[in-house]
C-alpha cells in the first residue's frame, strides 16, 4: 500500500504524525485515529469517554476501535516509520524487548490468566522499544498484545516437552524479527533484554542470522570448557578491573542513590547446546560473558551482580564497561510499561472485547512513548529549542501559563525551560534537591496545559 499521509488535522499536534501514515485503508479512519490520539494524548490518565469530550468523538473513537479495518499493525505502522527515521540520528540503537501482563477485572470477551489464578485476567504485552545508547527512546518497534488460551493453564510442567517455536517464549525470536523490519543495514542494533530471555534458541538465532544481542544470564549452562559449567567458567576468570557507576534510589524504598564498585570479568564462552537436545548435533554458540560483581555494598543492601551474555567482541575493559552501560538502559522499558500502566491507566480501560483492548493498548502506547521520550530528551539535550517536541501551540500556550502578562518570544525556549514549565504546571517544585522531573509530573503537567490551553483559546 503506498505511503500517502493524511493531512493535517487541524490541531496537527505532534503525536498526529505518529499515527498519518497508518495503512488503513480509509483515510477517514485515519483522520479519526489522529484526532482520537491527539484528545487522549492531552489527558493520557483519563478514560476515553472524559478525554475524548463531545458524545460524537467519544462515539467515534469506541467504533474505531470495533471496526474490522483497523489492526494494530496498520495502526502501528506510522510509528514504527518515524521510528526508523529517529534511528537514522545514530550509529548504534538499542532495541529493548520485554512483557507486561495488563490485568482487568471486567468481564470482556476474549481475556486469559495472567497469572496461576484462573481469577486473574487479562492480556500479555510484549514490547520491543528502540533506546538510543545515551537512553533517549526513540519509539515502539514492535507491540505483541495476545491473551492466554484458559484450556492451556495448569499446564506449565508441559511447558518442557515443546519446542521454543510452540511455546509462548517463542515471543522473543518474533519479535527480534519484527522489530528490525525496515531498519537499514548500517545502523547497528543490538537487542537487550532480561533473565527471561535466556533461551538457547534465542541466542542461536542472533548468532546464524549475524544480529547483535545482549541478554542477562538465568541459567548455569554447559559450556565447551575444562570448567564444564558458565559461571565456574566466569567465576575463575581473573578480574578485567572495576568501574563506578550510579545507582539510583530503589522505587519504594528508603534506600538513597550511591554509588557502586564493580569488579568486572570477561570471557569468551562457548554454549553448549541443552542436554535433551543432543541428538540435534547443534554447535556451540560463541558467546562474550561480562561478569559485573559490586564490591563492599553498604548494610542491608543486596550488592549487584549481573552476569551477561552478547554476541558482541568484549576484548578490553573498555569494552565490558559500554555493555554494562548498554544493558542498564534496559530499565527505560520498565519506565516504559509503568508509564503505559500508571500514566495511561490501560488497565482501567472497559471495553466490550480483547480485540478492541489491544487495538486501544496499542493507540496508548505511542502516548506513552511520547510521555517518555520528552523526559529524557530534555536530559539529554536540554538546549536544544522545544519546537522538536512541542508544537507551537502547545510551546506557545506553555510561555503563557509561565509568564502571566508576558507576550510570547517568537523564537521557542530551550526544551530544558518548557519541560521545566511542564512539569510544573504538574506539581513539580523545581528545588535544587528536586532532580530532574520525573515522567509523573510531565503527564499531570500535560493534562493542566490541556486545560490551560482552552482557557486561553477562549480568553
Amino acid at each position: 500500500m503506498p505511503k500517502i499521509r493524511v493531512p493535517e488535522t487541524d490541531s496537527d499536534l505532534p503525536i498526529s504524525d505518529e499515527f498519518a501514515y497508518a495503512t488503513i485503508n480509509d483515510r477517514r479512519l485515519v483522520k479519526r485515529l489522529c484526532h482520537t490520539a491527539e484528545m487522549l494524548a492531552q489527558q493520557p490518565e483519563k478514560s476515553i469517554s472524559m478525554a475524548c469530550g463531545p458524545w460524537h468523538d467519544v462515539k467515534a473513537a469506541y467504533e474505531m476501535f470495533d471496526n474490522n479495518k483497523v489492526t494494530c499493525e496498520n495502526m502501528l505502522f506510522g510509528h514504527h516509520e518515524r521510528t526508523v527515521e529517529r534511528m537514522k540520528a545514530y550509529e548504534t540503537v538499542l532495541i529493548v524487548q520485554d512483557t507486561t501482563t495488563v490485568n482487568y477485572d471486567t468481564q470482556a470477551e476474549g481475556l486469559g490468566p495472567v497469572s496461576d489464578s484462573v481469577d486473574s485476567l487479562g492480556l500479555l504485552a510484549h514490547t520491543a522499544l528502540a533506546v538510543a545508547t545515551n537512553g533517549v527512546p526513540l519509539g515502539v518497534l514492535s507491540l505483541n498484545i495476545w491473551a492466554r488460551d484458559l484450556a492451556e493453564h495448569g499446564k506449565h510442567d508441559q511447558r518442557k516437552e515443546k519446542a521454543t517455536y510452540e511455546k509462548e517464549s517463542n515471543k522473543w525470536l518474533d519479535t527480534m524479527d519484527s522489530s528490525h523490519v525496515g531498519v537499514p543495514a548500517e545502523i547497528r542494533t543490538v537487542t537487550v533484554c532480561d533473565r527471561e530471555s535466556d533461551i538457547f534458541d534465542f541466542a542461536n538465532k542472533a548468532v546464524n542470522e549475524k544480529r547483535h544481542l545482549l541478554f542477562r544470564v538465568a541459567q548455569n549452562r554447559r559450556v565447551d570448557s575444562e570448567h564444564k559449567k558458565l559461571f565456574e567458567q566466569v567465576t575463575c576468570t581473573p578480574v578485567l578491573g572495576h568501574c563506578v557507576i550510579e545507582v539510583p534510589r530503589k522505587a519504594g524504598s528508603n534506600q538513597p542513590p550511591r554509588q557502586a564498585r564493580l569488579s568486572i570479568r570477561t570471557c569468551l564462552a562457548r554454549i553448549n547446546s541443552p542436554l535433551k537436545r543432543a541428538g540435534e548435533h547443534l554447535p556451540p554458540i560463541a558467546l562474550y560473558a561480562v561478569d559485573a560483581r559490586e564490591e563492599n555494598a553498604p548494610g542491608g543492601t543486596e550488592p549487584l551482580h549481573w552476569l551477561l551474555l552478547t554476541t558482541l567482541p568484549v576484548k578490553s575493559l573498555q569494552d565490558a564497561v559500554e555493555k554494562i552501560g548498554w544493558y542498564r538502559q534496559r530499565w527505560k522499558i520498565e519506565r516504559f510499561h509503568f508509564i503505559l500502566k500508571s500514566g495511561c491507566k490501560i488497565e482501567k480501560l472497559r471495553l466490550e472485547t480483547s480485540e478492541r483492548l489491544e487495538k486501544a493498548i496499542t493507540l496508548y502506547a505511542v502516548i506513552a512513548w511520547r510521555l517518555a521520550w520528552i523526559t529524557y530528551q530534555a536530559r539529554v539535550t536540554p538546549d536544544m529549542p522545544c519546537c522538536a517536541v512541542f508544537s507551537q501551540e502547545e510551546w506557545r500556550a506553555l510561555w503563557r501559563l509561565a509568564n502571566p502578562g508576558k507576550k510570547p518570544s517568537d523564537r521557542p525556549p530551550s526544551l530544558k525551560d518548557a519541560v521545566l514549565w511542564l512539569a510544573k504546571l504538574g506539581g513539580f517544585l523545581g528545588r535544587k534537591s528536586d532532580g530532574n522531573p520525573g515522567v509523573k509530573v510531565l503527564w499531570c503537567g500535560l493534562h493542566h496545559l490541556n486545560i490551560g490551553m482552552r482557557f486561553l483559546e477562549n480568553s
